[in-house]
């Protein structure tokens, strides 16, 4: 694939990007102690501010969160050459503010903030560009949208691999981080906001917005990390103990132990096509996400993805804890062969018109 400046042509649709204006700043961290006595800054996350050239036309900006091993190139060009998500939004109207969550890329790491982590390129192949071959879960068989052979050596999937980048495995502090410089952008920008966030990043909203419900408009989740409390698909490893995330969010009644005070109960699958499902029990009554209730959600399944096994318990248990969350399954309204990089793949304007229809609904 040429990239010269003599043969625009090979850029797909990229170079006639929606006119914008461009910024950057840091959002949250804090000065600490290095170790010697000297100080450092840590824990800040990068943002681009991307303006439609005569201004926003929609009310509410957009934030995009990334996932795991990502950065906010995600939302920008696709691995293909074409228009990404930020350029769809813009030419609609919308004012996007695209992250680098912290330690990550343009989001400083410091030694001494966890050990790090990447993912391999066969990783990659057999989750998200290549399901079909290896068929890992059965709903793999209908991927059909990436753009290229999704493998090691197609020059697309490698455009797309050379974009991963480390990771640092604390869940938990990244979590916090994440909040806390979310919170600090939400305040900055100063008016409720939208929330998309994909994969890992989709546990950032539930948190942010439980810290800044004010300033969150509607949350947009294209399948988030899940399901509540446990792996599936891959491993059933316990994990998420707060349900949604590793650190607390916040319940009608305080939870001081989440392992006692979440009552839970476990749906079987009859089905190879579902995993097994956990939720609050219905004794006592489930508890709800206060600051969450009043915030609109939309949960995003492809067709193709290992997260159609399991994204209705994610949808069943933000419903049962008072969140008002819409479901939707792109295989079910017609739009086929998708993946969990849904965003970069052939079709992704056909994908973000249905995400914007449900924004401007809603």
């Amino acid at each position: 694939m040429a990239y010269g400046a003599c043969d625009m042509t090979a850029l797909g649709s990229s170079w006639k990007n929606a006119p914008h204006t461009r910024k950057y700043f840091y959002a949250g961290g804090h000065y600490a102690d290095d170790g010697t006595g000297n100080h450092i800054f840590k824990d800040q996350v990068y943002v681009e501010q991307l303006t439609p050239l005569n201004g926003p036309t929609k009310p509410h900006p957009i934030v995009f969160i990334h996932g795991q091993a990502q950065s906010g190139t995600n939302w920008l060009n696709k691995p293909d050459g074409n228009l990404g998500w930020a350029s769809y939004f813009i030419s609609h109207g919308y004012e996007c503010f695209i992250i680098d969550q912290a330690f990550r890329a343009r989001s400083a790491w410091f030694p001494g903030n966890g050990s790090m982590a990447t993912y391999s390129a066969e990783m990659i192949q057999q989750r998200f560009t290549a399901p079909k071959k290896y068929g890992l879960w059965p709903q793999a068989a209908l991927h059909t949208q990436w753009p290229g052979e999704g493998l090691m050596g197609d020059e697309i999937f490698d455009a797309y691999y050379a974009s991963n980048i480390q990771f640092i495995k604390d869940e938990g502090y990244e979590q916090l981080a994440v909040q806390a410089a979310g919170a600090a952008l939400l305040d900055r920008i100063g008016c409720p906001t939208i929330l998309l966030a994909h994969s890992q990043g989709g546990m950032m909203p539930w948190l942010i917005a439980d810290v800044r419900p004010q300033l969150v408009r509607a949350i947009v989740a294209l399948e988030p990390k899940g399901p509540p409390f446990q792996e599936a698909v891959f491993s059933n490893m316990s994990t998420r103990k707060y349900g949604l995330t590793d650190i607390p969010l916040t319940y009608d009644s305080q939870v001081v132990d989440p392992v006692i005070g979440l009552v839970k109960t476990v749906i079987l699958s009859n089905s190879p096509n579902a995993s097994t499902c956990i939720l609050q029990a219905d004794s006592p009554p489930p508890r709800q996400l206060i600051n969450l209730k009043e915030i609109p959600v939309l949960v995003l399944t492809t067709e193709a993805s290992y997260h159609s096994m399991y994204d209705w318990c994610f949808v069943k248990y933000l419903q049962q804890a008072g969140v008002k969350t819409d479901h939707l399954d792109l295989g079910k309204i017609g739009i086929h062969g998708n993946g969990h990089l849904v965003f970069m793949e052939k079709n992704s304007d056909q994908v973000a018109a249905e995400v914007r229809r449900w924004i401007e609904e809603n």
